[in-house]
């Protein structure tokens, strides 16, 4: 949800015809527009290496952190907190695979 919101603004802004910046942008604002990509690309990353994309998503918002605290506000701060769940959930037992079939069932059937 996170991505598909955040993609939809991006692609508006580039098209759209309000894609004028209100005043020149600074090294600052770059290195927070990379970070939030990074950030992005991290979560998205996460949907498949929960550990690897929640790390660059987690690093990527600290260094935006260090450019601008108030990213960590909300509604941009949903991504570190998702960013968080997602280690949070790498750490939780993984359940048992749910065989419709037992090992023992199939035992009795080869039979």
């Amino acid at each position: 949800m996170i991505l598909g919101i955040w993609l939809f603004f991006i692609v508006a802004h580039l098209f759209g015809d309000a894609g004028a910046p209100s005043r020149p942008l600074t090294y600052g604002d770059y290195g927070i527009l990379t970070a939030m990509v990074v950030s992005l690309i991290g979560l998205g990353l996460a949907l498949k290496w929960v550990r690897f994309g929640a790390a660059l998503t987690l690093v990527a918002v600290a260094f935006e952190a260090l450019l601008n605290w108030k990213v960590l506000l909300l509604p941009p701060g949903l991504i570190p907190i998702t960013a968080g769940l997602f280690v949070a959930s790498s750490f939780l037992p993984r359940s048992p695979s749910t065989d419709v079939i037992g090992p023992a069932m199939r035992r009795e059937s080869s039979l």
